[in-house]
């Protein structure tokens, strides 16, 4: 993969990601997930859960955080390449971001995560269905 000829890593720092911590909060993820949880499906929620669990862990670094940061925020962007709202592929390219971000962080996955993963989606989905994730 290469970079923007103008792109500056050093600018993607904790200072610059904490300017958006209000829009990734747990209540706003829930709403999310709550809204659009029939369309995404499960499995896929899972792995966005998953993700903002991990932008949750202060060892992780910024870089990785943006990254989630990006994946979530296309997610969840109204505009997108394919409407999600298109049968069959809508959540593909929201797929292949969630599923980009997940192999560049899959270090910070861990049982914690999983456990904090599946906490929050009991709150929205029926427990024994996301017991079986």
């Amino acid at each position: 993969m290469t970079e923007h000829k103008d792109f500056d890593k050093s600018k993607i720092n904790e200072h610059e990601l904490s300017k958006y911590a209000d829009n990734y909060s747990e209540e706003n993820l829930l709403h999310k997930i709550s809204k659009f949880g029939a369309h995404i499906g499960l499995e896929l929620l899972y792995k966005v859960v998953q993700l903002w669990c991990v932008l949750q862990k202060p060892e992780v670094p910024a870089k990785e955080k943006a990254l989630i940061m990006g994946a979530l925020g296309y997610l969840i962007t109204p505009l997108d390449f394919l409407p999600d709202l298109t049968p069959v592929l809508g959540y593909s390219d929201d797929l292949v971001a969630i599923t980009f971000a997940l192999l560049k962080v899959q270090g910070y996955i861990d049982e914690e995560v999983d456990a904090k993963a599946k906490e929050l989606l009991a709150k929205v989905f029926d427990k024994d269905v996301v017991a079986k994730l």
